[in-house]
């Protein structure tokens, strides 16, 4: 991996160069037909996962057996984990699928192939190629690299077209106008995609042919087209990785949303935390009284009767709290399946753009593992779930039993 200064187009340059670009784009390689991208229902588990009681009883029952006297302990961990298991069982497929893969890959690989391979992708890069290409640059100082790198990045702003090996007048006219003209650039960024093409069809009309020889004339178009090639490539992943960004945001926004109106929930009137204020202020208030040979202490008769008290005021609370819970989950899991499910309207209409070869791990251009490991993410949402619904029925089933000990 070689460093260097990073570089930019202003972005009224952008336009232009990605218009540019996009001419004469090539296939990407695509998934393989047994690859799973865009064929796990996702959807499917988040209604599959198994979500809240109807009430505390029925919550102990899940968390403890019917038996509170001899309770199960591991009884809310086994009503959960079939579905757990499933879905374990759907992440596994996809993971072992990209495994042999990589394994299948990489086991005949010569080092030093990937090494000259790496090297000669990286030299495909303008600015590389001008600084003497990635051999040069391993050899280079930081200071050197450095100066190496400001110098090429000066060349190439000044004239992409050429740094590519385009040679026409009226490209670096127009490119020269865009990055000059303020008000030219906006207007340019305006314009549709047949504006622009019209735009640089007449700048280019007046270019002088450029006499080549056929050798020269093959070079040139082998070089443009790897260019193109590259360049649709880093262009596919960026959109993937801002796209995956995005809909990551979503998850995020989605569960913070959903943990602050259950913390607004459990803070609401008559909480556990009041009501235990509550019981500590009563329990001040009973008069101590002689226990003869226990000394003395406050009285036990009216200290059962809070207890209980308290205990009815805890599982009523633990009862409103758990039907809040329900609707509050589906909120959560109608967002998930949003969300899904622009995610696989997305992949379908951009599966041709997904890269799938895995020589470009190297270049960071291959972009279906990285989008076979958000599906995996998206499935875990189907888990999470399960998990905040387990949590809701532990915490109603406590104040259950709690209640059912108090007041047998």
């Amino acid at each position: 991996m070689y460093h260097m200064t990073s570089t930019h187009c202003s972005p009224r340059s952008v336009a232009v160069l990605l218009f540019l670009s996009a001419a004469l784009a090539p296939l990407i390689a695509q998934p393989g037909p047994d690859s799973p991208i865009g064929k796990t229902k996702i959807a499917g588990f988040y209604a599959e996962a198994p979500l809240t009681p109807g009430s505390t009883p029925e919550a102990a029952r899940r968390c403890y057996g019917a038996d509170l006297i001899n309770p199960n302990l591991n009884a809310l961990d086994a009503f959960y984990q079939p579905f757990s298991d499933k879905l374990t069982g759907a992440v596994q497929s996809i993971q072992d699928y990209y495994t042999q893969r990589n394994q299948a890959f990489y086991k005949n690989q010569d080092p030093s192939t990937m090494r000259a391979q790496a090297s000669a992708q990286a030299n495909q890069n303008p600015i590389v190629a001008s600084m003497g290409g990635a051999d040069a640059i391993a050899q280079m100082s930081p200071a050197e690299r450095e100066a190496a790198a400001r110098k090429a990045a000066v060349a190439y702003q000044a004239d992409p077209f050429g740094a590519n090996g385009i040679q026409s007048d009226g490209m670096t006219a127009v490119y020269q106008k865009i990055i000059s003209d303020p008000a030219y650039a906006a207007r340019f960024q305006n314009m549709s995609e047949k504006e622009r093409e019209t735009e640089l069809r007449n700048a280019m009309a007046n270019d002088k042919p450029q006499v080549k020889t056929p050798a020269q004339m093959q070079e040139h178009q082998q070089k443009v087209a790897q260019q193109n090639t590259q360049a649709n490539k880093v262009r596919a992943a960026m959109a993937f990785q801002q796209v995956i960004a995005e809909f990551q945001a979503k998850i995020n926004e989605a569960q913070q949303q959903y943990q602050q109106q259950r913390d607004a929930l459990l803070a609401g009137p008559g909480s556990h935390e009041a009501i235990e204020a509550e019981h500590s202020k009563k329990y001040k208030l009973i008069p101590v009284v002689e226990l003869g040979e226990y000394g003395h202490d406050h009285d036990p008769g009216q200290v059962q009767q809070l207890r209980r008290e308290t205990a009815v005021q805890h599982r009523d609370f633990a009862a409103r709290v758990l039907k809040k819970d329900l609707p509050l989950l589906q909120e959560l899991k109608a967002e998930y399946a949003r969300i899904a499910s622009e995610y696989s309207a997305y992949v379908a209409a951009h599966r041709q753009e997904i890269n799938g070869k895995l020589a470009d791990q190297m270049n960071g251009t291959e972009t279906e593992t990285m989008v076979a490991q958000f599906e995996v993410v998206l499935l875990g949402l189907a888990q999470d779930l399960s998990e905040k619904a387990k949590t809701c029925t532990r915490e109603a089933a406590q104040w259950e039993r709690n209640w059912w000990s108090e007041t047998r």
